[in-house]
């Protein structure tokens, strides 16, 4: 029996091995020294349909979810490596973490929690690729209201 389950987890280990269709290679990261740096291959490009989203006003505890839309625009795999808000009541829920070839589209999946965030809200999302330059901001504003004070 112990023979049998030794067996059995190996061949489903190699066979979890070969469903990765699609991985990130050292090649496809390629993050320029700085800004004015010459690239000797081509680099993809994010483009967002918004960088901001403005919420508008909401009352004290409640929650916030929007989708950013992007593509890449460039000429090469996008690599999204990190999303990482600005504060701990901003979430980044989903992004891809495949590469994107240049052409295709992804979203990036944000949730603001309004709970003990009374006042103008701005929150921002970095989000750091394989890109020039490698970190895209996104904003999240709005107003979130004291139901229980009088404006």
């Amino acid at each position: 029996m112990r023979k049998g389950t030794i067996v059995i987890l190996t061949v489903l280990s190699l066979w979890s091995c070969e469903e990765a269709p699609q991985e990130v290679s050292t090649d496809m990261l390629n993050f320029p020294t700085s800004s004015d740096a010459k690239q000797d291959q081509d680099l993809p490009e994010i483009t967002f349909e918004s960088s901001t989203y403005d919420f508008g006003k909401i009352s004290e505890g409640e929650i916030v979810e929007y989708t950013f839309k992007f593509e890449n625009t460039g000429d090469a795999p996008l690599v999204l490596t990190a999303v990482e808000p600005s504060c701990g009541c901003t979430v980044p829920k989903n992004w891809p973490k495949k590469p994107l070839a240049p052409g295709e589209s992804g979203e990036i999946i944000v949730e603001f929690d309004s709970h003990n965030r009374v006042g103008v809200t701005n929150k921002n999302i970095a989000v750091v690729a394989n890109t020039s330059p490698s970190k895209t901001l996104l904003f999240l504003k709005g107003e979130v209201m004291d139901e229980g004070l009088p404006q």
